[in-house]
């Protein structure tokens, strides 16, 4: 009795082969791709900030402007009522 050569499936291993080669590949790929693209938007929300604080500075520097305006009107009403007394 002899057993039957069993004949290697050759096709299913250079599948199983090139499957093996190109995962690596593929996850080093998708890891530059993710690095890529965290970096635009590093800098889209760096650009972003940037903008916002020009604005709330801005609005600050306008804030104190009003503020000393009416301070300045205050006293220029205190001054007037004094004089009127």
């Amino acid at each position: 009795m002899t057993q039957p050569d069993v004949k290697p499936n050759n096709k299913k291993k250079i599948i199983l082969m090139t499957l093996g080669l190109m995962f690596p590949v593929f996850l080093v790929g998708m890891a530059f791709l993710a690095v890529k693209s965290d970096a635009k938007n590093q800098a889209e929300y760096a650009r972003q900030k940037a903008e916002m604080m020009e604005r709330i500075k801005a609005k600050e520097a306008e804030n104190v402007q009003l503020t000393q305006q009416q301070a300045a009107s205050e006293a220029e009403l205190a001054a007037s009522e004094a004089a009127e007394k």
